[in-house]
């Protein structure tokens, strides 16, 4: 045997074995490379349908976000007009309870200021009385009583520094140099000024430095305020001399007592008062003009000749000017500002004592702005002055001064209204009287409607 041939079979053997050995390297080449490929695209197919759910829930979050930001929207809408309607609801709730109480204040000042309870009319003679004064025939004409009518007493006081009794001793509170009845119709607003001479004579109280009663004479009207503590007692011992000077009417329901000191203070309130005297006396000569400020617009209103009958009487004309400038000046005042009246009272609040109240002033306040009162209509009671024993006496003309108090208190009537007020009551009367009180209670009932409301609103929002 040929070892040649050996060898190349042997060569030939191997080549053939390496052939094998490329092609089977090859397939595991491709089928790796299939593998990977296969592998590659099963990734991507994942990768795009993840990345396609993750755009669905993309859209999904997005579409439910949508729909909450739109939610939360109207819930803000709802909540801001939650918010409104409960503002809007306090406000007119609080609105309602104020305007209640300025009604109540109201219709208690009217109730307090018209109150008549103590009315007994006895008239000068010729004059026939019904119900205790509430109709009256006078001249052949039947009149009946003004329901709406109330009047204020200021009583100037001859004392300085501060109102009241010295130790408490009755007689030491001064007496009433000035007396000013203001009637004031609330349903016209018409103002008429009785001015009172404080001569005048009348049926006094007297009491005892201890404050017992000890009897009641006649006197002359200032000394009514001395017997009593200065302040309330003699304020209430004066008015029930002024309503016997009135026949038995229920004036005064209101007063006012303001001691010397006074009179510069709210004279200066306004910035001071430019009258024309209408008399001489000492300084002051008729027809002349002056200004008056601080201690000059006292000395105007207060000096009096107290040797001559007339001395008082030249005074109270003297007065009536300067009411009549005061009053022009403060009205004229009050149109530019409204807080003028405060600041009168506030000049004369120290000086003053006073049954004023809150419901008084609501009442009074808005029947003369509603009105526009222009003037006081100062007019002095007729009355004729006598030298008497002791001093001055003044007495008042009945026939003119009753005549005076029926054109101020009283409206004509019809006959027939006359002739049926005879067969009224006092109980049914009364029923008049307090037709206040139903006004009130509706006015209460509205406030609790209201705030009823006010609370299911409030709860039906939540």
């Amino acid at each position: 045997m040929n070892p040649q041939n050996n060898e190349d079979k042997d060569k030939n053997l191997i080549s053939d074995d390496s052939a094998i050995i490329s092609e089977r390297d090859d397939f595991q080449d491709n089928v790796k490379e299939e593998h990977h490929h296969s592998h590659h695209r099963r990734s991507s197919l994942y990768i795009a349908e993840s990345k396609s759910y993750d755009i669905a829930t993309g859209m999904s979050k997005r579409s439910h976000g949508s729909r909450s930001s739109s939610s939360k929207k109207k819930k803000k809408r709802k909540n801001a007009k939650q918010v409104i309607l409960i503002v809007a609801s306090s406000v007119l709730g609080l609105l309602a309870v104020l305007s209640a109480v300025v009604a109540i204040l109201y219709n208690l000042g009217y109730a307090d200021l018209t109150e008549k309870s103590g009315m007994n009319l006895a008239p000068p003679k010729g004059v026939d009385v019904v119900n205790k004064g509430s109709y009256i025939k006078y001249r052949g004409n039947s009149y009946k009583y003004r329901d709406t009518i109330t009047s204020v007493l200021f009583m100037g006081i001859d004392k300085k520094e501060k109102l009241g009794t010295d130790d408490g001793v009755v007689g030491t509170g001064g007496q009433a140099d000035a007396l000013y009845l203001v009637a004031v119709d609330t349903a016209s607003g018409s103002t008429t000024t009785f001015q009172v001479s404080r001569s005048a004579m009348c049926d006094v109280d007297i009491y005892s430095a201890t404050g017992e009663f000890i009897a009641t004479k006649k006197e002359q009207v200032c000394l009514s305020y001395a017997y009593g503590d200065g302040l309330e007692t003699s304020a209430e011992n004066c008015i029930k001399s002024m309503r016997r000077i009135f026949y038995g009417l229920p004036i005064a329901q209101t007063y006012l007592s303001m001691d010397i000191d006074g009179i510069s203070a709210i004279n200066d309130s306004i910035g001071g008062v430019t009258v024309v005297s209408p008399v001489t006396y000492e300084k002051y000569k008729k027809g002349k003009t002056y200004e008056l400020h601080g201690k000059e617009a006292e000395d105007f209103v207060r000096l009096r000749s107290h040797t001559q009958v007339s001395g008082n009487s030249n005074r109270m004309e003297r007065q009536k000017a300067y009411l009549d400038s005061f009053v022009k000046k403060a009205v004229d005042m009050t149109r530019e500002n409204i807080s003028t009246p405060v600041d009168i009272y506030n000049g004369a609040d120290a000086y003053t004592f006073s049954n004023f109240t809150a419901a008084k002033v609501s009442y009074l306040a808005l029947s003369l702005i509603n009105k526009g009162v222009e003037n006081a209509d100062i007019q002095k009671v007729p009355s004729t002055d006598k030298k008497g024993k002791l001093f001055v006496e003044s007495y008042i003309n009945d026939e003119k001064f009753f005549e005076m108090i029926v054109n101020t208190f009283y409206e004509v009537c019809d006959d027939r209204e006359l002739s049926a007020a005879t067969k009224m009551t006092d109980a049914d009367e009364s029923l008049f009287d307090g037709i206040v009180i139903p006004i009130v209670g509706i006015i209460l009932a509205l406030v609790l409607v209201l705030t009823v409301i006010i609370i299911f609103l409030k709860k039906k929002l939540r």
